[in-house]
């Protein structure tokens, strides 16, 4: 056998055999294969969850803006809007957006451009609600009718029905159904409602003794909304904080203060009588308030003033609000306090009184013990001797 010469030799070792070229050769071609098909598979996904985003925004964007033109499901607000002099659709669009009445002000603007509405809407101001849609609401601008406002002092120590009734007798709204409406109206904008039962002392307390200002027969959502958002607006960023420090809840102060403003002859011994109530309410020996402007709420104020005869006389009423008979807090205020009786029922003075009684000089005298009390009051100093 011939030798093979040193080119040969060389030759053969670069050649590889041929079943293993065979699969060299496959093994790239394979894996760029199922590498391609990955990143194929991968993009279809990513396609279809694409397409499912964009179609899922498009359908709840659909949705908003149909809920705004036809008011599918808009919730029941009474707002009042002003339309001034040489207005634009662009700036009644953006108001009524931050009132609250529209979602989408470019919506309503593009509305009222094809509907040629700003030919029809005349400047004023008018009452309204976010529950109406795009052509009611426009509708509601255009056919105004002129309605007289009423200016209507409320003051403290107010009763909720003394309340309605000044309000009926100026002739905002009627007085039976407000007071029916007080137990059924949806006052949602106000979370401090919450926790108050929905019967017909529910705003107790919380029509806030102001100055307002009522549209003649406004409805009763629009009278009860002018007073929250008032009432809203009056307590303080610090009254908030030290609620949130106390163990009583916003209508538990209340009522605490609306037997302040009710039991107290001046302002100054508001916090006096604060520390009374706080004394009672934290003792074994003496569980009951025994305030007589409890007995003053359970007889009413119908016909004027009550006499000391008749005040004496509610102690023996059978009433959850009598609190010469229950222990405790009655079940909500008995009248609109003011803010220095809040106050005072947030910061209650710092004393050990558990009595006091009204002199004939026309203030309250506090005393620790039974023994003065009973001194006092079977004496010439005491009011009504």
């Amino acid at each position: 056998m011939p030798q093979k010469g040193p080119l040969r030799r060389l030759f053969e070792r670069k050649q590889p055999k041929q079943q293993n070229g065979e699969s060299a050769a496959k093994k790239p071609i394979e894996f760029e294969k199922r590498k391609r098909a990955n990143t194929g598979c991968l993009r279809g996904v990513l396609y279809f969850v694409l397409i499912l985003v964009v179609s899922l925004f498009l359908a709840v964007f659909a949705w908003n803006c149909a809920n705004d033109v036809l008011a599918l499901s808009k919730s029941d607000k009474p707002v009042t809007v002003t339309i001034a002099e040489g207005y634009t659709i662009s700036e009644l669009s953006r108001n009524l957006k931050e009132l609250g009445v529209i979602e989408n002000s470019w919506l309503f603007t593009l509305y009222c451009n094809f509907s040629d509405a700003e030919e029809d809407i005349e400047p004023g101001t008018f009452e309204v609600n976010a529950k109406l849609d795009y052509h009611a609401l426009v509708h509601s601008f255009v056919n105004r009718v002129e309605r007289t406002t009423v200016q209507v002092k409320i003051t403290e120590g107010k009763t909720l029905r003394e309340t309605l009734r000044l309000i009926a007798d100026q002739g905002v709204s009627n007085y039976e159904t407000l007071l029916a409406a007080v137990a059924t109206a949806e006052l949602t904008d106000y979370p401090f409602l919450d926790e108050i039962p929905m019967n017909e002392n529910r705003l107790e307390g919380y029509l806030y003794p102001d100055t307002y200002i009522f549209y003649s027969d406004s409805p009763p959502a629009a009278v009860f909304d002018k007073f929250l958002d008032n009432f809203d607006l009056k307590l303080t960023r610090t009254m908030r904080q030290q609620l949130e420090q106390i163990e009583y809840s916003l209508n538990e102060i209340l009522t605490i203060a609306s037997l302040i403003q009710m039991e107290a002859a001046t302002i100054s011994e508001m916090k006096n009588i604060s520390s009374v109530i706080y004394n009672r309410l934290n003792s074994e020996r003496y569980p009951r308030l025994e305030l007589d402007a409890t007995g003053v709420y359970i007889i009413g104020r119908d016909g004027g003033e009550l006499t000391p005869e008749q005040i004496y006389a509610s102690r023996s009423i059978d009433n959850p609000y009598n609190t010469f008979m229950y222990e405790g807090l009655p079940p909500g205020p008995i009248c609109s306090p003011s803010l220095d009786a809040i106050s005072a029922a947030l910061y209650p003075g710092n004393t050990d009184y558990y009595f006091y009684a009204l002199g004939k000089d026309g203030v309250h005298h506090f005393f620790e013990t039974e023994s003065g009390f009973n001194n006092f009051i079977n004496s010439s100093q005491f009011a009504n001797n």
